[in-house]
């Protein structure tokens, strides 16, 4: 074998290597890209699960605004059935913000949520101590920035309040 031989079988060989490798980067970019892609779909999905729980609150809420409800009389009788539907309705806002709250809202939205559920609790005639209480939660909420999910242990208390605020809407039937 001649020396160019040789030689040409060397930057073969080379050229090889460098397209073996060209291939391996590829194939990471195209990994890569496959996991840019599932990532954007689920921010896709994620993004319309928020916005259609979003609607069904708004609605709910309309709803809730639109009831003329006057506000519940204490007596030692038993409720009236007006009363126990304005509870009923008060409790359904409640379970609404459990809904959010599982299937992980982002914090300034549920912020804004607590805080109008609040006003119509008020409005309403909800005891002040769970307004107070859930305008609290408003405030912690308002501390995460504008797309910030809600951390475990903030959304673990939140529901323990949620079933606490349930049980004080309850007590009131």
């Amino acid at each position: 074998m001649s020396e160019e031989d040789t030689y040409v079988r060397a930057k073969l060989t080379e050229i090889n290597g460098a397209i073996e490798r060209l291939t391996q980067m590829l194939n990471r970019m195209i990994e890569v890209i496959s996991a840019i892609t599932e990532v954007q779909e689920n921010t896709s999905e994620l993004t319309q699960a928020v916005n259609a729980n979003t609607e069904r609150l708004d609605g709910l809420i309309q709803m809730v605004n639109n009831l003329e409800l006057g506000t519940p009389v204490a007596s030692a009788s038993k409720p009236s059935i007006a009363e126990r539907g304005a509870v009923s309705n008060l409790q359904s806002v409640l379970d609404t913000l459990e809904t959010q709250v599982r299937e992980g809202v982002i914090a300034s939205d549920l912020a804004q949520r607590i805080n109008e559920s609040a006003e119509i609790l008020e409005g309403k005639g909800a005891s002040g101590s769970l307004v107070v209480k859930m305008q609290r939660w408003t405030r912690i909420l308002r501390t995460y920035g504008r797309v910030d999910t809600i951390s475990p242990t903030d959304i673990a208390k939140l529901r323990a309040d949620i079933k606490e605020w349930s049980k004080e809407l309850s007590k009131m039937r």
